[in-house]
This record gives structure tokens, C-alpha cells and sequence, in this order.
């Protein structure tokens, strides 16, 4: 299945879509208003139910995000203090496991893969079909919400990332 988003929608407003290949919106990222942090809630626009919720974790020295599903924590997602050689994020799951990210995070163009190898999703500029945005390619038997929630999570890190350059 492939999923498109468009890049920083989340910045410019407090709500956007989620496309699915054909364009027809999928998913709505609404924000909290009136919060410390990145505070987004992920609706399935046919079942009008909460599938995730985004909060960054405000006291940290490095970016940390927490992805809720039903009220509990489903992943946990930090940009490592120290990286010299390796990964530079960590992600780990409620059940223990962790996520591996290749690729360039910052260019958008990476995978996600589980502890085993297995590919869980492609990001990637190229795979969208429509300007300004970055297409989601999930693999078969993936939870799409939470990989919808862990990309709007990478792109929240990067943005915030290009707003520190801009000011230094």
C-alpha cells in the first residue's frame, strides 16, 4: 500500500490528510491546541476512530516522541545523544523489539525495518506521485497507522532539526 503525504503540512496548519495511491484522503492529523510540544491525534477518516497519538516528550535533551494506540504506548522514537558510528535514532516498541532505519532520514529517503530485516516501510520523495509531498510505501501485514505516525514523527524531528540550522 502506498500512503502520500504532503511535506511539513503539519507546520503550516493544525490539520491535513493523508492520501491514499489514488489521492483520496485516508487519514487526518489534527493538533492540539493550546500545548507544550508536538501534540498530534491520527483519525481513519472511514472509521472516524483515533488510530494514533503523537506527543513529544518536551524534557529531553534530544528529540523524543511517544506514539499511543488506545491510550497506550505503542512505540517509543529518540534521536540518540551519542552516534558516532551506527544509527542515529532509536526506536523501540511496546513489546520490546526495535526498529532500524536506513537510509537518509534528512534527504527522505529511507526504510524501516524490524530486528529480523524485514522491510516494514519505504519513505521516499520518489514515490509519491504528487509535488511537494513524500510517498509511504507499507509492506504487506503492517500496521499502517502506526508507520502513518512514526513518518509524521521523523518529519516533525527534521523540521524542527532545519529550524535550529536556520537560527544558528
Amino acid at each position: 500500500m502506498k500512503f502520500h503525504i504532503k511535506k511539513q503540512a503539519w507546520t503550516l496548519q493544525e490539520k491535513f490528510t493523508v492520501q491514499d495511491e489514488g489521492g483520496t484522503p485516508v487519514f487526518e492529523i489534527k493538533g492540539k491546541f493550546f500545548h507544550i510540544g508536538d501534540n498530534l491525534v491520527v483519525h481513519d477518516l472511514g472509521s472516524h476512530e483515533e488510530v494514533a497519538h503523537i506527543k513529544q516528550k518536551v524534557v529531553a535533551l534530544t528529540p523524543h516522541y511517544e506514539i499511543y494506540h488506545k491510550g497506550k504506548q505503542w512505540v517509543g522514537l529518540h534521536e540518540k545523544l551519542f552516534h558516532f558510528s551506527g544509527e542515529r535514532f532509536k526506536i523501540k516498541q511496546e513489546n520490546g523489539e526495535f526498529m532500524h532505519i536506513a537510509g537518509n532520514l534528512w534527504e527522505w529517503n529511507f526504510s524501516v525495518n524490524n530486528e529480523r530485516g524485514d522491510l516494514l516501510m519505504q519513505v521516499g520523495q520518489n514515490i509519491s506521485l504528487f509535488n511537494n509531498s513524500y510517498g509511504i510505501e507499507v509492506a504487506q501485514g503492517v500496521d499502517v497507522p502506526l508507520v502513518i505516525a512514526l513518518t509524521i514523527a521523523f518529519e516533525m524531528i527534521c523540521s524542527h532539526q532545519a529550524k535550529k540550522e536556520d537560527a544558528s
